[in-house]
C-alpha cells in the first residue's frame, strides 16, 4: 500500500507477516498448481515426442518395404499408424503410400484410404495431395462431375498449379480443348519458376492440344489425360521423404 513508506521497518515486517498468514493457503495452492501444470506439460511433451518417434519409425519401415517391393504387405504398419498415431503426419503420409499401392487393383479402396487422410490429417499439404489424387481416380473412373468438384476446392494454397492441371485433364476428357488449354496455361502461370520438371509436364500437355485457331471437333481428337505425365509437389515431414506422388 502507498502508506507503507511511512511505516517503520518493524511495522513493515509485521504487516508482511500478517499478509502471509492470511494468504499462505492460497499461495501454497497456487504454487502447487503451477508446479503440477509444468510437470504435466513436460510429461505431455515427452509423450508426444515418443509417439512421433514411434510413428516415424513405422513410416520409415513402410517406405523401406515398398522400395524393396511395390507389392509388399504394409497393412500391419498402416493399421498401427491409423489406430495409435492418427494425429501424426507420418500416419497420413503412410496412408498416401498405401492408397497409391491399392489404386493399382482397387480404385474405390484407394479413394477410401485417401478420404482417411482428409478426415484425420491437419496438414493442409497432405490434405491437398489426397484430394488431388481422389480427383484423378474419379477421372479414371469417368466420374467427371465428382472429379471437377474435388478439383474446384478452395483455397488451393501452394497447390494452385496442380488443381489447374487436374481441371485441364477434366476439360480434356469432356472434349473441351479450349478450356483444357486455358487450365494448363493457368497451371504453368501459377508456378514459381523453380519447378523445371513440372513445367515440362505442362508443356507436353499443351503441345498435345491443337492451336486455338485450328481446333477440330472433340470426337476427332483421341488425346486423353495421361497419369504418367502428371505431377504433384513432394510433401516432406521432418526427416521423412515421400516417394513421387504422381497418380
Amino acid at each position: 500500500m502507498a502508506d507503507d513508506i511511512f511505516l517503520s521497518p518493524e511495522e513493515q515486517d509485521e504487516r508482511a507477516r500478517q499478509w502471509f498468514k492470511s494468504n499462505a493457503p492460497a499461495l501454497v495452492i497456487g504454487i502447487a498448481l503451477g508446479l503440477a501444470a509444468i510437470t504435466g506439460y513436460n510429461k505431455y511433451k515427452d509423450n508426444a515426442q515418443q509417439q512421433a518417434e514411434v510413428a516415424s519409425n513405422l513410416y520409415q519401415q513402410t517406405i523401406s518395404e515398398i522400395q524393396d517391393s511395390e507389392l509388399a504387405d504394409i497393412n500391419e504398419q498402416i493399421t498401427t499408424l491409423k489406430s495409435e498415431h492418427a494425429k501424426t503426419p507420418y500416419a497420413a503420409k503412410a496412408v498416401l503410400v498405401k492408397a497409391k499401392q491399392t489404386a493399382v487393383n482397387d480404385m474405390d479402396a484407394a479413394f477410401t484410404e485417401l478420404q482417411w487422410v482428409l478426415d484425420n490429417s491437419s496438414d493442409s499439404g497432405l490434405q491437398h495431395t489426397a484430394r488431388l489424387r481422389q480427383a484423378k481416380i474419379k477421372i479414371e473412373q469417368n466420374d467427371l462431375s465428382s472429379a471437377k468438384k474435388l478439383a474446384s476446392h478452395s483455397p488451393t494454397d501452394a497447390f494452385e498449379s496442380h488443381y489447374q492441371e487436374v481441371l485441364g485433364d477434366i476439360a480434356l476428357a469432356e472434349g473441351d480443348k479450349s478450356a483444357a488449354r486455358a487450365h494448363y496455361q493457368a497451371a504453368a502461370d501459377a508456378l514459381d519458376g523453380l519447378q523445371d520438371n513440372y513445367i515440362q509436364v505442362l508443356n507436353i500437355k499443351l503441345d498435345r492440344l491443337p492451336e486455338a485457331s485450328t481446333e477440330v471437333p472433340a470426337d476427332a481428337v483421341t488425346v486423353q489425360p495421361s497419369a504418367e505425365v502428371s505431377a504433384e509437389p513432394e510433401v516432406k515431414v521432418e526427416e521423412a521423404e515421400e516417394p513421387a506422388v504422381s497418380q
